[in-house]
């Protein structure tokens, strides 16, 4: 089977009934499978989960060149088996993983406007140890370009604000290699917004990778780096 096939994530192909942050549920969402990537750190070494920070988030490029993602290290395990719903429909996102079960990755694309970091800056970012003012509390991702509130906790869903409801953010599926100690990123579930992003940032991209690099998948492994080393500045709200 192609790789790029669909492995569904629930036994179902008919539609759904209820509604989650505001969207209908149309059918059972899937897991989109990329290439296999083992998260390594700048110098090429497989990154170790049990030395991953608590305090701070990371940043790796997957599943595409062009496509940055979230590595958090939660402060707690979430529980994980949260139904979720996003344009595509609903999915069960699986919770964390590594050696307490806190490692957790999602798109770095807000779901809202697609807001992203980039070199020069970031207006999206968790919030480990200072509390967002928007959110009012610590362990969130924020995006302070239309103050969309996301818990990574709960599969990156939108938690309530005066704002109108936004889809959940894009997971990562990570898979753990206990004995080695080491990450791999392997696909993405609940709705991406890749072909978006490609399309709103095509002149960006372009000049930051050159033609037709943006929309490469990334292959064999992926550099991560704090977000305080990826990006010059970042937006606080």
């Amino acid at each position: 089977m192609d790789r790029r096939n669909f492995i569904k994530f629930c036994g179902v192909t008919t539609a759904l009934a209820g509604f989650q942050a505001g969207y209908p549920t149309l059918r059972a969402a899937e897991l989109k499978q990329y290439n296999k990537v083992k998260l390594v750190d700048g110098k090429g070494q497989p990154i170790k989960a049990k030395n991953l920070t608590t305090k701070e988030s990371y940043v790796f490029n997957y599943p595409f060149m062009s496509t940055p993602a979230f590595l958090l290290n939660l402060p707690t395990k979430p529980p994980g088996g949260d139904k979720l719903v996003g344009k595509d429909g609903e999915y069960t996102w699986e919770g964390g993983t590594g050696v307490d079960g806190t490692v957790v990755a999602f798109t770095a694309i807000c779901s809202h406007q697609l807001s992203y970091p980039t070199k020069d800056g970031s207006p999206i970012s968790y919030y480990a140890t200072e509390p967002s003012e928007d959110a009012g509390r610590t362990g969130v991702i924020v995006c302070c370009e239309h103050d969309r509130i996301y818990d990574p906790a709960q599969g990156g869903k939108m938690i309530a604000t005066n704002k109108k409801a936004t889809q959940p953010m894009a997971a990562i599926r990570l898979e753990y290699d206990a004995a080695a100690d080491e990450l791999y990123a392997t696909g993405v579930y609940g709705t991406e917004r890749f072909n978006d992003f490609f399309k709103a940032y095509k002149k960006e991209l372009l000049e930051e990778y050159g033609p037709g690099v943006a929309k490469q998948e990334v292959a064999d492994t992926a550099a991560v780096l704090l977000l305080s080393e990826y990006s010059a500045t970042k937006d606080k709200c």
